[in-house]
């Protein structure tokens, strides 16, 4: 028996970011010194292989042929029938052994916002000086472009200078709010004081990533700028805020980048600014089988 958690990424992200998991993939075959990307990988590109080496084994059949494997698991928090079939598929799993989509909810703990606004850098760094995330600790910024990562984390360095977090206000049964912020006090000692923004994207060295990881995590960054790189596999229970800078492909990408905000249970917040050319219906509507 074999389980591969986050089987999304065998179908999304196996081309550049994950590498090793087009390897839990069949290998479709060689010619020419090409080798193609599975079917339904993100990416349709070829990439140039040396033509002196014998194709490697996959970790599939490394799995079934020589460890024996017989079953094997995929899951995922989020995957649409087309994703979930593609992963069948690149595993060797025949559809009429079961393949099971259930729809992914928003957790109920995520205080969800949109907006279009006609200057979106403005309109961002009023957000974060604002009363739903002027007091947040961990706060994810996601963009689509590299570039972008950079250009927003240094716009933030620059115009948050020397502003300090605000308190963070009680809201709710003044009991629990009394114990949020005796909470919230003790943990005062480790907050950052000031807005400090980094970014993260694929196109860093290790290094540079393990460092922005690392000080996101033990709290002495409090906004990471990223790419959709930032996140997999992310074990931080307590990122208060997820900001999609730009909209993400589809409604499914959404659902699973807002659940990295708030696994502690806790009140999160997640704000989306809307591209005036996207139909936001039409595209809400492409990540059936998430609600």
């Amino acid at each position: 028996f074999a389980c591969i958690d986050e089987a999304h990424c065998v179908s999304e992200w196996s081309h550049n970011f994950r590498p090793c998991y087009l390897r839990l993939c069949k290998v479709q075959g060689w010619a020419g010194g090409k080798k193609t990307h599975p079917k339904g990988s993100q990416r349709g590109a070829e990439r140039q292989v040396p033509t002196s080496f014998p194709a490697p084994p996959s970790s599939r059949q490394v799995l079934r042929d020589r460890l024996g494997v017989r079953c094997f698991l995929g899951l995922t928090a989020t995957a649409t029938l087309a994703t979930a079939r593609d992963v069948a598929q690149h595993l060797g799993i025949p559809p009429e052994e079961g393949i099971t989509v259930r729809s992914a909810a928003v957790p109920s703990n995520l205080r969800l916002s949109v907006s279009m606004d006609r200057d979106r850098d403005q309109a961002l760094i009023s957000l974060l000086q604002g009363e739903r995330f002027g007091c947040l600790d961990s706060v994810i910024v996601y963009c689509t472009r590299r570039e972008e990562t950079t250009r927003i984390a240094a716009l933030i360095r620059t115009c948050l200078q020397g502003i300090l977090l605000k308190e963070p206000s009680g809201i709710g049964e003044p009991r629990q709010d009394a114990a949020r912020r005796k909470k919230a006090k003790a943990k005062s000692v480790h907050r950052p004081l000031k807005w400090i923004a980094d970014a993260y994207h694929a196109g860093l060295s290790p290094a540079e990533r393990r460092r922005v990881q690392k000080s996101f995590m033990s709290g002495r960054l409090r906004v990471v700028v990223a790419t959709v790189a930032f996140g997999m596999g992310l074990d931080k229970a307590d990122v208060r805020g997820v900001v999609h800078y730009n909209m993400p492909k589809n409604f499914e990408s959404y659902v699973q980048e807002i659940g990295r905000a708030g696994r502690d249970g806790e009140p999160a917040h997640c704000h989306l600014f809307l591209d005036p050319e996207v139909n936001f219906l039409v595209w809400a509507g492409r990540g059936g089988g998430v609600s």
